[in-house]
């Protein structure tokens, strides 16, 4: 299906966008597909539509966590992606996404390439406390971002309600959870998913 557009919906708090992300310029390449990043506060998400994290869903069933995790260390094997699991998770995410909106809108799709693969390598290749404004500052900093820049971007008032809209823009499109990704009408949900989305694509 050359030509198509696939939307990732994803957050930096999520391992699991954090893989699909690994993936998923190879397969838009592979298949002609244009990738567009959608930036939503995963939280939103959970909130309007009933769902909650796997953690909070399966935490009480041991097996089933064993499970996630030995998948997880499957997945990082047969793609060779950098990983390492966050001891500071669950992090709160509201000021990285509204990051993400603040960068694209005022520095361009070239910085918030760069912004989304340096938030993601801070939370999961690198793992810090990425919700406490030091640290956040520090790795914006060593991310070749300005700190201080991005401390008042994010309070705008502009910036607050377009992540409120793109996070309702997922829910919309079906998004119930992350990664997703929607080709048109079609939902592709979980890093697994993904993979077969490749398939789909061709």
């Amino acid at each position: 299906m050359s030509g198509a557009v696939i939307d990732y919906w994803f957050d930096f708090g999520s391992p699991n966008c954090w893989l699909a992300h690994a993936i998923l310029p190879g397969i838009a390449e592979r298949t002609g597909s244009e990738l567009r990043y959608r930036p939503m506060l995963l939280g939103g998400v959970f909130k309007a539509t009933g769902n909650q994290s796997p953690v909070q869903a399966f935490g009480h069933l041991p097996v089933k966590m064993q499970w996630m995790n030995h998948a997880t260390a499957r997945f990082v094997k047969r793609y060779d992606v950098p990983y390492a699991s966050n001891p500071h998770f669950p992090v709160n995410t509201l000021k990285l996404m509204r990051g993400a909106i603040w960068i694209r809108e005022a520095q361009g799709e070239d910085a918030f390439a760069r912004y989304v693969d340096a938030m993601f390598r801070h939370m999961w290749v690198e793992p810090k406390k990425m919700d406490d404004d030091g640290v956040i500052a520090a790795a914006l900093t060593e991310s070749g971002f300005d700190a201080d820049a991005f401390a008042e971007g994010i309070q705008l008032p502009d910036v607050k309600s377009a992540l409120l809209e793109a996070t309702q823009a997922a829910v919309d499109a079906g998004v119930f959870g992350a990664p997703s990704c929607t080709v048109g009408d079609e939902l592709f949900f979980g890093k697994d998913d993904i993979e077969l989305m490749e398939r789909w694509l061709a």
